[in-house]
């Protein structure tokens, strides 16, 4: 019996969410709510027999089993909490909300109303990342020492540091969770002189180091992380080599030079292809199997509001730097 879903925004990744939504077996697309109608016209191609709706409350009149929330990340918290309410499970793009306050409700009144519900961190369902995650917990690179990231987008709307860091910065924040638990010790961010670029760094209380850049707005496009432990090294770059992860030694892992230059000094031992199917539709794939089966998601909305807390607290320590920074101007 397929599982009976609505889309809620069918914008530019909606359209995408619908897309695999229709090539899945699992689901039947009963609803589409999008205020705007040249985007409901488009669905109407991916999902012919859904009804085509302008609001959350007409889709969840179709009688649905789950609700995918693609919405602006400013309405999800609320969209997210309505159709819980209703009786569906939800599954919500990332960020889960603007606040941790937010983020912590919707996690909150899914565990006590016994729904499934789960937060769009699509890195955490890409075939390389899987196997990244694996060694690391393995310990198959040894202890692990630091953690990088380049998160660089070209030809986005832009709206500077703050927009890159919600936008993106779910995505690395996700996997570095995953990759290490133990808590923040600290967090900071620092801007580019032309307040586009954004520079997260951290430290958990393991000691692993991190450091994840972030940009909307970029002239390339750069989709890279680096997992450096004091055994071997693990590099993934989803845009040059999105099925493969190279291993290097050890060699220089721990070190201060520029990660480019501690590469040159680590030679790849060798290379690790990881069998592909698109991230997109394991994601999705697996939220209509937690649906089914009333399993727990590997990115409940628990995971949501924690990946919220971090952006929350890295981005007040940005705002002065922001706030002098037009003062100056």
């Amino acid at each position: 019996m397929s599982v009976r879903v609505a889309l809620v925004g069918c914008g530019r990744w909606g359209e995408k969410l619908l897309r695999a939504l229709s090539e899945n077996a699992r689901a039947r697309v009963v609803a589409v709510a999008d205020v705007d109608r040249g985007r409901l016209a488009r669905a109407r191609a991916l999902a012919p027999r859904a009804r085509l709706v302008r609001t959350v409350d007409e889709a969840l009149a179709a009688r649905v089993d789950a609700v995918l929330v693609a919405t602006p990340a400013a309405s999800h918290a609320e969209l997210a909490l309505r159709a819980l309410e209703a009786g569906a499970d939800v599954f919500v793009e990332k960020p889960l909300a603007l606040s941790a306050a937010q983020a912590d409700r919707c996690a909150a009144r899914a565990a006590a109303l016994g729904r499934i519900g789960m937060v769009g961190h699509l890195l955490r369902y890409h075939p390389s990342v899987v196997h990244l995650v694996a060694l690391a917990r393995e310990r198959r690179l040894g202890d692990l020492v630091s953690f990088s990231a380049a998160r660089l987008s070209t030809g986005g709307a832009g709206g500077g540091a703050r927009s890159a860091l919600w936008t993106l910065g779910p995505h690395d924040l996700s996997v570095l969770a995953a990759l290490d638990p133990s808590p923040l010790v600290e967090a900071r961010a620092h801007l580019s002189p032309c307040g586009e670029h954004v520079t997260l760094a951290a430290r958990l209380e393991s000691g692993l180091a991190a450091q994840i850049e972030l940009c909307s707005s970029s002239p390339t496009k750069e989709r890279r992380l680096r997992l450096a432990g004091s055994a071997r090294v693990a590099v993934f770059d989803d845009v040059r080599a999105p099925d493969r992860l190279v291993l290097l030694d050890g060699r220089g892992a721990a070190a201060g030079a520029p990660a480019g230059e501690r590469d040159a000094l680590a030679p790849a031992t060798h290379e690790l292809e990881v069998p592909w199917r698109e991230p997109l539709s394991l994601e999705i794939e697996h939220f209509l199997r937690c649906v089914e089966d009333r399993a727990p998601p590997l990115t409940p909305l628990d995971e949501g509001a924690a990946v919220v807390r971090v952006l929350e607290r890295v981005e007040a320590t940005i705002a002065p730097v922001e706030a002098r920074a037009a003062a100056a101007g």
